[in-house]
């Protein structure tokens, strides 16, 4: 069930009619089903307004300039875990980087090496310590460039972080107002080419170009980790570590989301009528990883708003209706959108004792109890029946199916003959 646009969704509203069917009576009397637009139009075009003002892709009012900066040296050579290498890892996890981030006016992503020249040899080493090069410019979002830099990505010698984050300083330009300058360091190993990049990540941070440092270690020891941590202090941003693939992911996408690149939430709204909304339960499952398929789950449920932010997954969500019944259903969440739960009113008449059952289609049963005027419940979108279930005098109604269409109001209507 998706969005829709304020314009499509006022005209479904306005003009909407719900209607009935197989209506039997045991005395000479009228019933109609009337679709009620009276307030609740306004009620859910309100509430439309509300999603479009606080959607999560239009969070990100500041231009930002992100650079990219991994590791080459030899070391990424090697295995992360059996049969697959740090590089390989993080080829994966820079193309699903790629594929996430979105290409809209204000987000700008750069890819920087650093160690790509020489080897690791000690009779390398000094070609290879001054090795870094800005392979994609921090300009918009070229996907196709980032791929091909990607696939040309390769494990070859030492570690000149301190250079490469010098080398960074002229890769941006002085911020803006409500503008970010963000590098994020990806590094296997420490600094091995005799420089000081904690001083350097200083020098970035204090600077004209005012450069926010996040730093990622991959594969370190928790004392190589900590080491790090000056790097982070000095630039202003986090240090994160990652011993797989799937903890790099989650690392870079921590960065990313932080930095309002990315979104990695959605929204889960249940259409609400004034206050009148299921209190639903929402069990997402999310994180799936290799080596944990069925990911991590979670429950949160609906009090005192119709209106939830989650994590990116499948959800399923469940509540009970007035009969002790449960509906559950299943929704997908997707990033910086708003996914909907359209729903519906079904208004009783006034009854005599009488008692009811009303199903929806797939048997679930919703009411099971006695009619009184103003009652209603809350519906999903579709086709119920009503039955008599225990005769209480001359009741009218004995049975009804009724189209309840959402975003309305169905008034069940009942006249005797001369009333």
């Amino acid at each position: 069930m998706r969005d829709v646009s304020r314009s499509k969704l006022h005209a479904r509203l306005v003009g909407l009619m719900a209607v009935l069917t197989l209506l039997v009576v045991m005395n000479p009397a009228i019933a109609t089903f009337a679709s009620e637009q009276v307030g609740l139009a306004n009620i859910h075009r309100s509430a439309a307004l509300q999603a479009e003002e606080t959607d999560p892709t239009q969070a990100n009012a500041a231009n930002v300039n992100v650079e990219l900066v991994f590791d080459s040296s030899g070391s990424m050579a090697q295995e992360i875990t059996p049969g697959v290498t740090r590089i390989d890892a993080a080829k994966n996890v820079l193309n699903d980087v790629i594929d996430a981030i979105p290409e809209r006016e204000g987000v700008n992503v750069g890819f920087r090496v650093y160690g790509h020249e020489g080897s690791n040899q000690e009779e390398d080493r000094a070609e290879s310590c001054l090795s870094t090069d800005l392979v994609v410019p921090i300009d918009g979002i070229n996907k196709d460039e980032l791929r091909a830099a990607v696939e040309t990505y390769e494990p070859v010698g030492w570690t000149p972080i301190t250079l490469a984050l010098q080398e960074a300083a002229e890769d941006f330009s002085p911020p803006g107002e409500s503008e970010v300058n963000a590098i994020v360091l990806v590094t296997d190993g420490l600094e091995t080419c005799d420089g000081d990049p904690c001083a350097a990540a200083s020098a970035l941070a204090e600077g004209d170009v005012a450069v926010t440092t996040y730093v990622i270690g991959f594969g370190l020891t928790q004392e190589e980790q900590a080491t790090l941590q000056c790097i982070a202090d000095a630039g202003g941003g986090l240090n994160l570590g990652a011993g797989s693939a799937e903890e790099l992911n989650v690392a870079l996408f921590t960065v990313l989301e932080e930095l309002q690149v990315v979104v990695q939430t959605g929204i889960l709204e249940i259409e609400a009528f004034a206050d009148i909304f299921p209190r639903a339960t929402v069990t997402c499952a999310t994180g799936a990883t290799d080596s944990n398929p069925d990911g991590e789950t979670f429950s949160v449920t609906l009090t005192d708003s119709n209106r939830v932010e989650l994590n990116v997954g499948i959800c399923d969500v469940s509540w009970l209706y007035p009969s002790g019944e449960q509906k559950s259903i299943r929704v997908n969440i997707q990033a910086g959108e708003t996914t909907w739960v359209r729903g519906s009113l079904l208004k009783f008449p006034q009854g005599a004792g009488e008692i009811y059952e009303i199903r929806d289609q797939a048997g679930v049963v919703v009411w099971q109890d006695q009619f009184e005027q103003g009652g209603f419940v809350w519906i999903l979108p579709g086709i119920y029946r009503m039955e008599l279930l225990e005769r209480v005098g001359n009741p009218i109604l004995i049975s009804a199916e009724v189209q309840c269409l959402p975003g309305t109001a169905t008034q069940l209507e009942i006249f005797t003959a001369g009333s």
